[in-house]
């Protein structure tokens, strides 16, 4: 197997931590927030399948995504599964989060962490992988924070 990949981070947020949890373990909002989405089904309260066209150059193709938020504790915790796979690819992995208020507002931890990386995107450099991810979460935390008007 591939060398294990971690992501991990920490956003500050002006709204409530009850509002923030709401939007990261919302369906439709996290559908809003994810770059490259080119279709996306909400399956039920905790779970949507969607389809994305990553714009990066070790990747081509569309791939077909599963995000599905199996543990809560409102509005505090939450763990999310992800299942990412495209021709000849899989990849998944669990992101865990933890708010807590912050002055005004919201402190959010996360961390993500890849489980299994098969077939082509396990040949790709995790340095090459880190950076393009790196990207997508920016733009994706940018989302997020429109989402919650703090755009």
């Amino acid at each position: 197997m591939a060398a294990p990949l971690e992501f991990s981070g920490e956003e500050i947020f002006r709204a409530p931590p009850a509002e923030v949890y709401a939007a990261m373990t919302d369906p439709n909002l996290i559908a809003q927030c994810i770059p490259d989405l080119v279709s996306a089904n909400v399956v039920d309260g905790h779970s949507l399948e969607c389809v994305v066209r990553p714009g990066f150059s070790f990747l081509r193709g569309t791939l077909k995504v599963k995000i599905e938020i199996a543990e809560q504790e409102p509005p505090h915790r939450a763990v999310s599964r992800v299942e990412s796979s495209g021709i000849g690819q899989t990849l998944r992995l669990v992101s865990r989060m933890e708010i807590t208020p912050e002055s005004d507002g919201s402190r959010l931890q996360w961390r993500a962490e890849v489980t299994e990386r098969k077939g082509l995107v396990a040949a790709i450099s995790p340095a090459l992988i880190k950076g393009a991810a790196d990207q997508v979460i920016r733009q994706a935390w940018g989302r997020i924070r429109g989402q919650l008007g703090e755009g």
